[in-house]
């Protein structure tokens, strides 16, 4: 796809795109419409707002891949020094800077025998500005108004990216002492009470404050989001399921300790389960509401796996209970 010299079908393309990976592969093909050549790099932080390493997206890139260190060592240079280029025999190595209101979060790497014209460095890094711009606009319409949490629609996208093995979970085939992905749902106890007795301003600061607290609890590349109301998804990896029922104790216990303005005391239940096969976001949701079911009918305040219900216990299931 060409464009004129102002690039104007390459902005009018980019700024059409309404999915995160329509948009990277509009971007791949615009850069190398631009530069006419194969060898670069496209490095980009997707969380945005949180400072992890930039990903490679054009994973069929004929240069070598960064490591994480590697690829964070060279944002950094590039947030010093803007543009940087460097020379090594006869390859050229220029790294553009990739803004998001003015803060840096990704870089593109080419390499060339000769020096990019001052034209197409400025168009370049235009398209590059113009792709952040957009690549904000849809994160921040995935997520949560109230929390900033991500949103429910964002949740279905994510579990079916992972059970599906698309850039999100580690081959199967790879030795068992590899992290593994679990699904949570948490949800707050006697939520209702808490809108009853103080109303729905304190029940709103009693959730964006229990949001805060998943947030603080898990690292920044896992996924934390508002299922609805008072109910709460995780995305998280952790090598066993021991593991993955301790960082959800930890985040109960830090509730449970925390002291809510007015409310006092609260507590939350939680139901998880390891994402190891492929199934229907349904299915994957209904097993973990099963597992919460059971936090809840038993005292409440409480982690359970599904792997602990037995295989009747979907029979069981009184859908009639009184969960909060």
């Amino acid at each position: 796809m060409k464009a004129n010299s102002c690039g104007h079908e390459w902005i009018v393309k980019l700024t059409q795109q309404e999915e995160e990976s329509d948009l990277d592969t509009a971007l791949i093909q615009i850069i190398a419409d631009l530069l006419e050549i194969k060898h670069f790099a496209i490095y980009i932080n997707k969380h945005i707002s949180r400072p992890l390493p930039p990903t490679l997206i054009n994973t069929s890139s004929s240069l070598k891949a960064l490591s994480p260190t590697e690829a964070l060592l060279v944002l950094n240079k590039v947030s010093q020094n803007k543009i940087r280029v460097s020379r090594s025999s006869n390859v050229i190595r220029s790294y553009l800077p990739v803004y998001h209101l003015g803060e840096v979060m990704g870089v593109l790497l080419i390499e060339t025998q000769h020096a990019l014209s001052e034209r197409i460095t400025a168009l370049a890094i235009y398209i590059l500005n113009i792709y952040a711009n957009q690549l904000g606009l849809l994160y921040k319409s995935r997520l949560d108004p109230l929390t900033e949490l991500l949103n429910r629609q964002t949740f279905d996208k994510k579990v079916i990216e992972i059970v599906s093995g698309n850039g999100f979970l580690k081959p199967r085939s790879e030795v068992s002492n590899k992290r593994r992905w679990y699904l949570a749902i948490a949800d707050i106890d006697l939520f209702k009470n808490v809108n009853d007795n103080y109303g729905h301003v304190i029940g709103d600061e009693v959730i964006l404050l229990v949001a805060r607290l998943l947030k603080n609890n898990f690292r920044l590349e896992d996924y934390v989001f508002r299922y609805g109301g008072e109910e709460f998804a995780v995305l998280f990896q952790t090598k066993t399921e021991t593991e993955a029922r301790v960082a959800l104790n930890r985040l109960r216990l830090n509730v449970a300790e925390y002291p809510f303005p007015q409310v006092g005391q609260l507590t939350i239940s939680c139901g998880f389960l390891e994402l190891a096969s492929i199934d229907t976001v349904s299915s994957i949701v209904n097993q973990a509401d099963l597992a919460l079911y059971h936090s809840k009918n038993n005292g409440r305040n409480r982690v359970t796996s599904y792997n602990e219900l037995g295989v009747n216990f979907q029979q069981q299931v009184d859908n009639s209970i009184e969960l909060f």
